[in-house]
């Protein structure tokens, strides 16, 4: 379950099965770092951006971060097939594809990891407001801090983009650099109906954001967050209990 400010998904402007539109889609989610969702061919796969996300488009290949699964990272064989899901601004694109193989780019520390799947022959698009999602707006941007472990000294500061039971992705002024895995501790305070946030976390991503000067960073929670769980659960009851009445 997931709770969205904003849509961060980027802007796939293409739906339909054709080679040409679906060349066109995966471009435009390369360009924008698209979130992605991996799973079971029969099963579902939702992006999120502390899963992985769209690298590049190659001419008989697509590009994927190294995935994760929770606080682990998912390992994927050549040869096997899965769902793919890609973010959109309305919805989800999903469809079919098949691992190739491992891709690796770069040198020392800018040295990325991911694979190359194949490209899928039909893409569905899929409403957002058919899925399992909970829309919230704030006055106030709900504010961010992150942290050394150690010293504690301010690593970047910004707004809550989004946040699950399981992370949670944060738009940042950075002070320094910040690479994936390294651990920091995130401070979040929300003007209503969410818990503050003071936790451990790992970062699964940093990526260049819209807004120039500023990076959006996943981050992955290393301890339960029992009490923010349950305030996501109490406003899925809220949603079902006014769809209810509505009706």
């Amino acid at each position: 379950m997931r709770l969205w400010f904003r849509s961060i998904a980027a802007l796939l402007g293409y739906d339909g099965g054709e080679e040409a539109s679906i060349r066109s889609i995966l471009s435009q989610a390369a360009g924008r770092s698209s979130s992605i969702g991996i799973g079971t061919v029969d099963g579902v796969a939702l992006p999120s951006p502390l899963s992985g996300h769209v690298v590049e488009l190659e001419a008989e290949a697509l590009v994927i971060s190294r995935p994760f699964e929770g606080a682990t990272r998912k390992e994927l064989v050549a040869g096997e097939r899965m769902h793919l899901s890609i973010a959109a601004e309305k919805g989800f694109h999903h469809g079919e594809v098949e691992v190739l193989g491992r891709w690796v780019s770069g040198e020392g520390a800018t040295r990325r990891y991911g694979y190359r799947v194949s490209l899928p022959s039909v893409l569905m698009h899929e409403e957002r407001r058919g899925l399992h999602r909970i829309p919230v707006a704030f006055d106030l941007a709900p504010k961010a801090v992150l942290l050394r472990p150690n010293t504690l000294a301010a690593i970047g500061e910004g707004i809550v983009v989004d946040i699950s039971e399981g992370g949670m992705c944060v738009r940042v002024d950075l002070h320094t650099l910040l690479r994936p895995d390294e651990s920091v501790i995130v401070r979040a305070e929300f003007p209503a109906i969410l818990p503050p946030i003071h936790a451990r976390t790992t970062v699964a991503h940093v990526m260049d954001a819209r807004q120039p000067g500023h990076s959006e960073i996943g981050l992955r929670f290393n301890e339960p967050q029992a009490e923010l769980g349950h305030a996501i659960r109490a406003l899925e009851l809220r949603r079902i209990n006014r769809a209810g009445a509505a009706a």
